[in-house]
């Protein structure tokens, strides 16, 4: 789920007062909770296959701002609305049902500090929670929610944000700067009514076209006008009654501009991420979220129109269009050999966001694609179903370069995705799924149950089976693959306390592939093992070990290997974490990483990592210090060791690091004038060969 984690910071700020409650969140669990969901968002990152992890998919920053959101309007857990902490996935379903069973037993809670004496809590979900919920709302809070214009204008919270990046060691082909900057700005009057704007310029994209010959700026021109690549709005309202009776017909949701959707198991359609296999446990049960404003700059899977979600009871309807330029990459069609009518086919589509140089500039919003549908569901206290389906229409056909993997994927220009899903919850299990059918009439399902026999315990079962013809560009549910296609899969996951102040995590995952893909020119097959340990040693001391392995199939890359018969290759990683407190307001953290990947052609390389980072931050004081000083050694890039380093607010930094060197990055952040606060940070790798440095600076001006 996952704008998640850069945000976590602002939770160990210290003492946050608010209209309702006084809550604390401890430096030492906060900073343990926020290296566990790094991690979380590490391990999915690198299950996307990014090429650069330098730059955090987008999706990551959504999260982010989704967490900075509940900040900003904390889930008040003594109500309903703590289910929207499990669409988050920040609690499971049995954490969310032994709260509501421990409100039944002795009341609503008077103290955050009262979650630690839940039983299905751990600490580390406690520390990660508390920055985000509160025991009730105010008076002034429920005057808020009544929505009138005068006070919509006199009592609305307003946040600007500036966002700059720039890197040393930046292509100089590029059309445009080595900077990087990002402009958002947000408004929210209580729950109910938020709205926003985001503009982006990637590094190496150009903002001004005077430093350009004239004939490179005549084509960036025509391409499109200097001034920020990106710019989104949105505006979103949420549960709005229409009737004024108690259960009558409500507005649940409803948007406009750029916005998200999730529903069901993603099967049949998600847009945003969530938590995958890689977190295991429960988090590969999803919990949609249904329609949700995208605060982001991301350029990837996303709707640009109107969406909105009519509740009446149990029941709920939602419908939506989305009419948006998408990038693609054109190719003139060959009348001779060709009867399409089309003067152009879309040979590619192009996700990445950039448009740095002028073949990049060329593909920029080429493509246009509307997509129209809706969702019927029933959501009941203990039964969920719905039915979901959307037709996809794009202005010119899609046709794709024949490969030896391709076969099978979306070609054309018209695609109808349809599923039925369900979520049946008792005491002690759940039970979810989801059956999808593309428009050429083929399937795609999954199925698991999610068991908690004791109140330590809790392990997940899941099967899925993705046919080998589905077709579906909004794709979302549990995969190895890219794409979730020709795909089979049978997963166990588990997570327990097996004594106080100890946790464990662990998962196993063993797929096949059922057609050919880019790696491997056969059917291939492999399986995927983690665990992680986490001990509180003591109020001011923690631990944590990471164990990860993969072994999957791929072309041999032997020149006088002659066969298509792909091989074998794994890679295991290991990371050791000690993070401990002293005086008070120093935290102290301690991380070694080892990597070692080998193939059957007979390649071998290891990668190691030591660190040692020093944070300085003064309760009650308005800034903060965070230094980090590493070492590393890898092979080669196969045995690299990715590590996420705290940022700027709202960034998510995690480089791959091989060959051999240092690295070391000072953060820093004070508050200014009460409203303003400056993050800003410098960072410095040096290699054998070279000396690489990255700034980041970022102003947040709140109300």
């Amino acid at each position: 789920m996952k704008t998640i984690c850069i945000v976590l910071l602002l939770g160990i700020e210290g003492w946050i007062q608010t209209t309702d409650t006084l809550r604390a969140t401890d430096t030492l669990k906060a900073s343990a909770a926020i290296d566990w969901l790094y991690e979380r968002l590490l391990d999915e990152a690198e299950n996307l296959e990014t090429t650069a992890l330098e730059d955090a998919p987008e999706q990551l920053e959504e999260l982010l701002a989704v967490y900075e959101y509940y900040r900003a309007h904390p889930v008040n857990i003594n109500s309903d609305e703590v289910a929207r902490l499990e669409e988050l996935g920040l609690l499971s379903p049995f954490q969310v049902e032994a709260l509501q069973r421990y409100r039944k037993m002795y009341g609503d809670l008077l103290l955050i500090k009262e979650l630690r004496m839940i039983e299905e809590l751990d600490e580390p979900t406690v520390a990660v929670i508390t920055p985000i919920v509160c025991l009730g709302k105010s008076e002034w809070v429920r005057e808020q929610e009544s929505l009138t214009i005068h006070k919509a204008i006199a009592r609305a919270r307003h946040q600007m944000t500036l966002n700059y990046a720039r890197k040393s060691h930046a292509d100089t082909s590029y059309l445009g700067s080595p900077d990087k900057v990002q402009l958002k700005y947000g408004y929210s009057y209580g729950t109910k009514f938020r709205m926003g704007i985001a503009m982006e310029k990637d590094a190496g994209e150009p903002f001004f076209y005077s430093h350009l010959s004239d004939t490179i700026k005549e084509l960036a021109a025509s391409y499109r006008k200097p001034g920020f690549d990106f710019y989104g709005a949105y505006l979103f309202l949420s549960d709005v009654g229409l009737t004024g009776k108690r259960g009558g017909l409500k507005v649940k949701a409803l948007a406009l501009g750029d916005y998200q959707l999730s529903f069901g198991q993603g099967l049949t359609l998600w847009s945003g991420m969530s938590f995958g296999k890689a977190s295991g446990g429960s988090s590969v049960m999803r919990r949609g979220a249904g329609v949700r404003p995208k605060a982001s700059a991301g350029e990837g899977k996303f709707f640009r129109g109107s969406a909105t979600t009519l509740a009446y009871r149990d029941f709920q309807a939602s419908l939506f269009y989305s009419r948006r330029w998408i990038d693609a990459t054109m190719t003139p069609c060959d009348t001779l050999n060709d009867t399409l009518d089309e003067p152009e086919l879309v040979s590619a589509l192009q996700e990445s966001g950039n448009h740095r140089t002028l073949s990049e500039l060329s593909k920029r919003n080429t493509l246009l694609q509307q997509t129209f549908g809706g969702r019927l569901a029933y959501a009941g206290p203990q039964l969920e179903i719905g039915y979901t389906a959307y037709h996809l229409r794009l202005d010119k056909a899609l046709r794709l370069k024949p490969s030896h993997y391709n076969q099978y994927y979306f070609q054309g220009d018209r695609l109808t995705v349809m599923g039925l899903d369900f979520r049946w919850q008792l005491t002690k299990a759940v039970f979810f799924g989801e059956l999808s059918m593309s428009g050429n009439e083929a399937f795609a399902g999954l199925a698991g149950a999610t068991f908690k026999p004791a109140g330590y315990i809790d392990f997940t079962m899941m099967y899925r089976n993705y046919g080998t013809r589905y077709q579906n560009l909004l794709f979302g549910a549990v995969k190895e693959s890219s794409r979730g296609q020709a795909e089979e899969g049978y997963y166990l996951g588990m997570q327990c306390a097996p004594a106080p102040r100890w946790n464990l995590l662990a998962h196993c995952d063993f797929f096949r592939f059922k057609w050919l893909t880019s790696q491997a020119y056969s059917p291939s097959w492999g399986q995927e093992y983690s665990l992680t340990v986490f001990h509180q040693v003591s109020s001011n001391a923690s631990m944590q070990l990471r164990f990860k392995s993969k072994r999957k199939m791929k072309n041999s890359g032997d020149d006088h290997s002659y066969s298509y018969y792909p091989i074998f290759y794994t890679k295991r990683s290991a990371q050791f974490q000690f993070n401990y407190t002293l005086f008070g307001n120093w935290v102290f953290s301690n991380k070694a990483s080892y990597s070692h990947f080998y193939d059957d052609d007979g390649m071998n390389s290891y990668g190691y990592f030591i660190c040692q980072d020093i944070s300085y931050k003064p309760e009650g004081k308005p800034y903060s210090l965070t230094f980090r000083y590493a070492l590393f050694d890898s092979d080669d890039y196969n045995s690299r060791i990715s590590v996420y380093e705290n940022d700027v607010l709202g960034a998510f930094s995690i480089p791959s690091l091989f060959g051999q060197g240092s690295r070391g990055y000072l953060l820093g952040r004070v508050k200014l004038f009460n409203a303003l606060a400056l993050y800003a940070r410098f960072g410095c790798s040096f290699l054998s060969d070279a000396i690489k440095s990255d700034f980041k600076a970022e102003l947040i001006w709140k109300n």
